[in-house]
Parts: structure tokens; C-alpha cells; sequence
């Protein structure tokens, strides 16, 4: 299925102008409508249960705090959504659900709630998401927006560092591990694989028990060839965590896409253990898609 809807979603914070970078390059290359959310926060919804021992003047602090602060995360991404108009010579559109197939438009809307709620929302209708990479100073391994396209809605989502601006899906690297996430990855990007210049699929190997038939790059391959898709693969031994070692071999491919399952167990499991999603969501350098 071609990728005719992208939604992009900006929080006002250091990756938003590469959400964008990286929404105007893919749009414009599938001629795709492109829908630019950003979430204010609601501070009278987001004051948690408050003890009895906090007073009605610091209630009324902390909701100052909050609402000063999701205006000035408004605004900015506001400014960085009207940069990227300018940047390609295109006015500034308010969102009206309507849009024109096989046109490239790249459109504003802004709601108030909750990221997750919304986010999970709006995504049910686009082809892919196109989130910032969660800063693991700050956030640590909460990625509201992120996880709600991923679990709430089941689409696809490319997750871009901040600061990046370089080319997507030029040379690109499957990480395949023969889960279902990843295949769903990988299907959600064929229109991305079908232009690209050079495609690898990767497994990484442990060094364990022999492998499943189903885990064999070779396989994958061929299923791309049928796609018309031009690919190779190669068996790549794991010497670290395996986020860092697809990330590791991304670069030394100087790919810049990597394509990959999210999040294989639960959520909990995955914050608890580790993992390769927590791996790369913390480490990479190029842009990623996950489906789960």
C-alpha cells in the first residue's frame, strides 16, 4: 500500500524541527498529505491527586507552571511548522479533514489533551507516524506519543533523532529477527524500500541454538524480490546489547533507515530488562522505523 498519509507529531522540543525535515522529505516524495499535530496540555486534566498536605496556593502554582510552559511548547512548535512552510515555499494550512489524493500538503492542527489519548486518536488514519526520538535524559523510557501510534492505534511509526536532517531510506538496513513486529516494519516501509538505493537485511546472531527457518535473512530477500524490491542479506554476529549492534552495523553500512520490530514483549517487560527498542530509542543517530 503506497504511503498517501503521514502525521507528524511536534511537541515544541529539540526533535521537532526534524519531525518535520523528515515529514516534508517523505511527502513530498510520495506525494502524500501531511498532517502536522501538536498536543497542548491541558493543566487542569494533567494536576495528579494532590495529599492533604499541599496547600491551594501551590495547586495553583504548579497549574501556572504548567500552562505558562505548554504555551511557550505551543508556540514553538508552531514557529517550527511555519519554518517548514517556508522552507518549501508553501503556505501555512489550518487542518479541515478534507484532502486531495496524490498531492503533497502539508497541513496544521492543534489540540488540547492528553498526547497519549489524542495521539492515539488522530493516528487510526494515516499510514505512518512520524515522531521525535524521546530524550533519555528527560524522558527516560516514556514516549507517550510514540508508544500510543505503536499500541493504541497499531500504526507504523518513524522516530527521528533531534537534529537530524540527511537523506531517509537512501540506503537502508532491515533488522530482521523473524518476529511479527518486525515484518509488520517491514511492510509498512516497501514504498520506502522500492526507491531506496541499497537495501540489507541483517540477523544478527547470538551465537546460540541454531536458528528458526523463519529467522533466515536469505527468505526475507526473496519475499522483497516479489515486492521488486532489489535487497541482500548477511548474518552479522551480536558482540553487544542487540540495539547497539544493529545500530553499530547501520553505521558501518552508512545506512540511513533502519527498519525494526517495537517493542517484541510488553511494554513492562521491555522497561524492566532492557532491550534492543529501548537500545535504539536511546542511541540512535539515523532515522528509525518501528511497527509492533
Amino acid at each position: 500500500m503506497p504511503i498517501a498519509s503521514l502525521l507528524a507529531i511536534v511537541d515544541g522540543g529539540p526533535a521537532s524541527s526534524a519531525v518535520l525535515a523528515a515529514a516534508v522529505k517523505i511527502g513530498r516524495r510520495c506525494n502524500a498529505y501531511v498532517e502536522v499535530l501538536h498536543v497542548q496540555l491541558d493543566p487542569d486534566s494533567a494536576i495528579p491527586l494532590i495529599g492533604e498536605g499541599m496547600s491551594g496556593g501551590m495547586i495553583e502554582q504548579i497549574a501556572a507552571d504548567l500552562r505558562r510552559s505548554s504555551e511557550e511548547e505551543a508556540k514553538a512548535a508552531r514557529t517550527a511548522y511555519e519554518d517548514a512552510c517556508r522552507g518549501v515555499d508553501a503556505q501555512p494550512l489550518e487542518a479541515n479533514g478534507k484532502a486531495e489524493a496524490g498531492k503533497f500538503v502539508l497541513a496544521w492542527r492543534s489540540v488540547t489533551g492528553r498526547e497519549d489519548s489524542e495521539t492515539a486518536q488522530r493516528a487510526l488514519l494515516f499510514d505512518l507516524v512520524i515522531a521525535g526520538r524521546p530524550d533519555p535524559n528527560s524522558d527516560g523510557a516514556y514516549a507517550p506519543a510514540l508508544e500510543a501510534a505503536l499500541f493504541e492505534a497499531g500504526r507504523p511509526v518513524l522516530v527521528v533523532p533531534p537534529g537530524y536532517d540527511g537523506a531517509i531510506g537512501t540506503r537502508t538496513m532491515i533488522g530482521w529477527s523473524g518476529q511479527r513486529e518486525c515484518a509488520r516494519a517491514m511492510t509498512a516501509a516497501l514504498p520506502l524500500l522500492a526507491s531506496a538505493e541499497a537495501v540489507e537485511v541483517v540477523h544478527l546472531n547470538g551465537g546460540g541454538a541454531s536458528k528458526r527457518d523463519v529467522d533466515d535473512p536469505h527468505a526475507v530477500v526473496a519475499w522483497l524480490t516479489l515486492h521488486g524490491v532489489d535487497a541482500r542479506s548477511r548474518e552479522v554476529p551480536m558482540t553487544e546489547g542487540p540495539g547497539d549492534s544493529l545500530l553499530s552495523t547501520a553505521a558501518e553500512a552508512g545506512a540511513d533507515l533502519l527498519v525494526m520490530g517495537g517493542y517484541g514483549h510488553s511494554r513492562l517487560r521491555e522497561f524492566v530488562l532492557g532491550g534492543a527498542t529501548r537500545e535504539v530509542l536511546a542511541h540512535t543517530g539515523l532515522p528509525v522505523l518501528m511497527a509492533h
